[in-house]
Parts: structure tokens; C-alpha cells; sequence
């Protein structure tokens, strides 16, 4: 599978994944998204509708077909993406944690750790490509 990514400055860049990765990948990427829309949906700013309006992306369906081998290969692939959540720095790890796992907000999040939404949004968006670096 292959993940592209565009930075700040308009580069595109693009990485061969194991397709177990990379649909981790694309999860946190939708649930971060999802989470974003549900705490800014009423107040957006045209910047922010314009810098999240990448047109276009095609569905993906899970193969709800049993097999084993498979379910061995998806069991390893978490428990190496848990390995690389804990490898994070301190907070960047408690982020993950309670972002994805604990379904708390931004909001709460930044609360907890004594920063602003700002800075912990910050840290979702460059989280995916540090948990990608440490995976390969």
C-alpha cells in the first residue's frame, strides 16, 4: 500500500507500507479527522476548510472473511504499532492514548497535560509520521 503525505510547504511524499500499516495509518488519520469536525464543526475557519480540502479518497472494506494467517500478521502489526506508541516522548504517547484509545477530546486532552488545543492538535498531525519512522 502506499501512504502519501503533504508537507507544509506543498512537498508530496510518498512510502510503501505493509497494507496492515497503512490501514492503521489511514484509521488514526480518519478518526483524528472525525474528531476535528466534531469539535470545530460549528466554528470553522475558512483557512482551516481550506487546508483539509484534499478532494476525493476512495473507500476502503475490511475482508470480514476468517483467516488466520492474517489474523496472526494484523495481531503482530498491533502489537508493533504499541511498541512504537510507547517509544514516543512522554506526552506524545499520553496524547495517543487518551486521542484514540480513551475517546477523550482535544479539549480534555490539552486540560489534562496543562497545554493548549492548539499544541496538542499539533502533536496529532505529526504524530502518524514519527509512529511511521519508528515502524520502519
Amino acid at each position: 500500500m502506499r501512504i502519501s503525505y503533504e508537507f507544509i510547504t506543498g512537498e508530496k511524499f510518498e512510502i510503501e507500507v505493509d497494507d496492515n500499516i497503512g490501514e492503521v495509518i489511514i484509521e488514526m488519520e480518519k478518526m483524528q479527522s472525525r474528531r476535528n469536525r466534531a469539535e470545530t464543526r460549528r466554528h470553522n475557519s475558512l483557512e482551516f476548510m481550506q487546508e483539509n480540502h484534499d478532494g476525493y479518497r476512495p473507500m476502503q472494506f475490511a475482508d470480514n472473511r476468517a483467516d488466520v494467517e492474517q489474523i496472526i500478521i494484523h495481531s503482530d502489526e498491533k502489537e508493533r504499532l504499541h511498541r512504537a506508541i510507547q517509544k514516543l516522548d512522554r506526552k506524545d504517547s499520553i496524547i495517543v492514548k487518551k486521542y484514540y484509545f480513551e475517546d477523550k477530546t482535544m479539549v480534555e486532552i490539552g486540560k489534562e497535560l496543562g497545554i493548549s488545543v492548539m499544541a496538542v492538535s499539533k502533536r496529532l498531525k505529526k504524530i502518524p509520521d514519527k509512529i511511521k519512522k519508528l515502524l520502519d
